[in-house]
């Protein structure tokens, strides 16, 4: 009998003690907690069709604490705003100007009220756009190629796709699309009091594209190479080519298309330096950004490093924490304080509970980040009540 009263003592004074250190940590631990001195709220076209759908974003934004709103304003090609240049997409009354009608009631909430643009993607239903003065019909030249010639513009939308394949991209190797997208978001900054212009999809699809034949053949006025032939091995030292060669070739190719990525974010920031205004750019982003640079030509480090964006928010869209942290842990390995506190970090809400959500806002307060971005809005906008435990995770955990 005394055994076992020995035993349970002895197990419960580990218990004690157990408990005692998970305290400590716990105390630890919220104490090294940053404050969350920005919250970013993702607002998705669909909710941007009516002032009803509207002000029920907004109104959710401003009862919830949220700082900024992006609010989506084009998604496949279209408008959500009054354009010269842009089709208004087709669901939107021809009197309403929602990025007008958002950004007055969001500042009247003081909200700051960001255009969130989708850049490269063009299309992605299995249904042909209805509008036949939709770049789809009237650009099939701009649109992205891959390795094997095919253009995007041909691929049949009913059919199955890869697994890599989002829609149809416009290639931002061809030498006239970002010289669209300027204007097309030029005509934001001119005309709209927005506080930011915040890119999305500024990126090439994947690393298998990239082969727009206009591009291929800016590559091969500089290089005398077919970049094609780079990727397939021709330029190889089997053929007589030196390393230093081939792997010059494979390096100005990567940085080609790097670039022209680059270029377009350049255009935008140089475009709203010259305007005057006082409107952020931002970028969603992949979230490792080692990756991003080498999958998706999206050097999002060197935006940052050289305040070519005002802040980027990584889509870290991990539902396990595991691989949440990794991505965290990379951001914080590769950039400095200063950058550092331009990173927002993105949460999904899509693809996971209220509460894993909530985790992961605490995760980056415990790695020192005073920003998030929540995705989005639309997922749970009919039953907003699923959002407060995530609300509650901006504030003290204790409390």
């Amino acid at each position: 009998m005394k055994i076992k009263d020995t035993n349970i003592s002895i197990y419960l004074n580990r218990a004690l003690s157990f408990i005692a250190l998970f305290i400590f940590l716990s105390d630890f631990a919220f104490s090294q907690l940053s404050t969350i001195d920005t919250k970013c709220l993702w607002i998705v076209r669909d909710s941007m069709t009516n002032k009803e759908d509207v002000d029920s974003a907004m109104v959710h934004a401003y009862q919830s604490g949220y700082d900024i709103v992006f609010v989506q304003v084009r998604g496949r090609g279209d408008a959500f705003y009054d354009s010269k240049m842009v089709s208004k997409n087709h669901l939107i009354d021809n009197e309403f100007d929602p990025l007008a009608y958002a950004t007055e009631l969001g500042h009247a909430l003081g909200l700051e009220v960001h255009a969130w643009v989708n850049c490269y993607i063009l299309w992605s239903s299995k249904y042909k756009p209805d509008n036949k003065d939709h770049l789809y019909y009237t650009q099939t030249d701009w649109t992205e190629s891959d390795l094997h010639g095919k253009m995007d513009w041909r691929i049949d939308l009913k059919s199955p796709k890869s697994p890599q394949w989002e829609g149809i991209y416009l290639s931002p190797l061809h030498p006239e699309v970002n010289l669209y997208l300027r204007e097309v978001y030029k005509e934001l900054i001119d005309n709209y009091n927005i506080d930011g212009i915040h890119l999305d999809y500024i990126r090439f699809q994947d690393d298998f594209y990239g082969y727009n034949p206009s591009g291929r053949k800016e590559f091969e006025k500089i290089y005398n190479i077919d970049p094609r032939d780079i990727v397939r091995g021709i330029i190889s030292t089997r053929y007589g080519w030196t390393q230093f060669f081939v792997d010059s070739m494979n390096v100005a190719w990567q940085s080609f298309r790097e670039d022209k990525v680059t270029e377009l974010v350049s255009y935008i920031h140089e475009d709203i330096k010259n305007s005057g205004k006082e409107i952020q750019l931002s970028a969603a982003v992949k979230p490792n950004l080692v990756i991003a640079r080498e999958r998706w030509f999206q050097n999002w480090q060197y935006w940052l490093e050289n305040d070519i964006v005002d802040f980027v928010v990584p889509m870290n869209y991990f539902p396990e924490i595991k691989d949440f942290n990794m991505s965290v842990q990379i951001i914080k390995n590769n950039l400095s304080r200063n950058e550092l506190n331009r990173v927002y970090m993105g949460i999904s809400t899509y693809n996971q509970d209220a509460q894993s959500v909530a985790d992961k806002v605490l995760m980056s307060r415990l790695n020192g980040f005073h920003a998030v971005s929540i995705f989005s809005y639309d997922s749970h906008k009919h039953n907003l009540d699923w959002f407060q435990p995530v609300i509650d995770s901006f504030g003290n955990p204790l409390d």
